[in-house]
């Protein structure tokens, strides 16, 4: 029987460098890349919305991208390949709860997003990487790479997208890392990305966990919607 791939996620903050260095490792390692969902889609959806109903339009063509990108990733480790993704596949799913949590909109949103990702993973159409690595960088960093990339990084979103990648830092740390633990790994950016290369493959190649469960992905769906930490906090954060 063949070697079995891993499925490894690149997360992080919007504009952290994961798209760069997706690339990069790919290319010097030799690991298959997978762009993330919104780049996959063509035309690309705006992310502004201006009601629930409309966020969840957004937020749902992004999970059935999801899944998409997900069976091919299982395919390509079924073949012996390591996958490298950019982000991994419940990202509508935690971007909504940090709405939630930001109070832009209800608690509803995350509900039902939360179900139609579970009922997914049940029928094996989504489920979560082998290992997460988790790009930690700075908001100056960050401010930098979006003001020079403003087609990917529109300016009227950068605050909502900073504002939810604080929530989503918090869930990956800590929930994530402790209901799945030996699935999480932290790399902090001291360099440029094409220059991370060499500090994630160790992190990639030293850790060699089975593939991941439902139940594992289940378990963290779970957390999420449980979790009291996580509970909507009035910002003032706009939905634009």
């Amino acid at each position: 029987m063949g070697r079995h791939g891993r499925l490894i996620a690149l997360e992080g903050r919007s504009a952290s460098g994961k798209t760069t260095l997706v690339r990069a490792a790919a290319r010097a390692l030799g690991w298959a890349p997978l762009a993330e969902a919104f780049d996959r889609l063509d035309p690309a959806p705006s992310l502004e919305f201006r009601s629930v109903a409309e966020l969840l339009r957004i937020e749902g063509t992004l999970l059935a991208e999801e899944t998409r990108r997900y069976r091919e990733a299982r395919e390509l480790c079924s073949r012996g390949r390591t996958v490298l993704a950019d982000t991994g596949f419940l990202g509508p799913v935690t971007y909504t709860f940090g709405l939630v949590e930001l109070g832009v909109v209800p608690a509803s949103a995350g509900a039902s997003l939360e179900r139609s990702a579970r009922s997914l993973v049940r029928r094996g159409h989504l489920g979560i990487p082998d290992l997460t690595v988790y790009l930690d960088t700075t908001e100056r960093e960050r401010r930098r790479r979006a003001q020079a990339d403003p087609a990917h990084h529109p300016s009227a979103l950068i605050r909502r997208h900073e504002a939810v990648g604080a929530f989503e830092h918090r869930y990956f740390a800590t929930v994530f890392a402790e209901a799945i633990p030996g699935r999480f790994q932290s790399l902090r950016a001291r360099s440029a990305p094409r220059s991370l290369v060499k500090e994630l493959r160790p992190l990639v190649e030293g850790r060699a966990p089975p593939p991941a469960s439902r139940s594992e992905a289940l378990s963290l769906l779970a957390h999420l919607r449980t979790s009291r930490e996580y509970g909507p906090k009035r910002t003032g954060v706009p939905n634009r």
